[in-house]
């Protein structure tokens, strides 16, 4: 091997630091619920509607793997029920519709926070862990229908901008009423 005539410069160390991850922040709703954009929400229907049951098997399987971290951290670890399975099942169908079809109205917001999450969340009697459960589902179903809405390139991204605008404004308000519910 020859040396090369061209001295080559030592490798900079590396400066590049962490950023934090942008976790989902609570929409309040003071009044009246926002309107949401109607193409956003046609275009998360179109992109998302179709994946309902495979989001709907994600999200429980995600539910029972933080229970059972949960249980292994306390070493009362027991098998899930069916009927347990059974109910986080049609929480998280209801919820993850509502989400695609863009639903806050007020009788959504009230199923959002009281029943649907918290059955999900595996009814934790420490407000603070299910605070935790319950920032993880959110943050899970977030990831996975962005991900759906952002599948393919496209020249033009205003539908998928107006889809994800749509996505957190509805994450957000739910989130809103569930931690409004948690810290009562």
């Amino acid at each position: 091997m020859t040396k090369s005539p061209f001295p080559v410069p030592a490798a900079a160390p590396s400066t590049r630091e962490p950023r934090a991850f942008a976790h989902l922040a609570p929409l309040l709703v003071t009044a009246e619920p926002p309107v949401l954009d109607v193409g956003g929400r046609a275009f998360l229907a179109a992109k998302t509607g179709d994946h309902v049951a495979a989001m709907v098997r994600g999200l429980v399987d995600h539910t029972i793997a933080l229970q059972n971290r949960r249980a292994l951290e306390s070493g009362n670890r027991q098998p899930m029920q069916i009927s347990v399975l059974n109910r986080r099942r049609r929480c998280a169908r209801a919820w993850i519709q509502s989400i695609v079809c863009g639903d806050v109205d007020r009788a959504t917001l009230h199923s959002v926070a009281n029943h649907w999450l918290p059955t999900l969340a595996g009814n934790v009697a420490d407000r603070r862990s299910m605070l935790r459960q319950v920032a993880s589902c959110f943050e899970y179903v977030r990831g996975a229908l962005s991900g759906l809405i952002f599948d393919a390139p496209a020249e033009n991204l205003l539908g998928h901008a107006r889809a994800l605008h749509v996505l957190e404004t509805v994450l957000g308000l739910h989130l809103a009423a569930v931690q409004t519910v948690l810290r009562g």
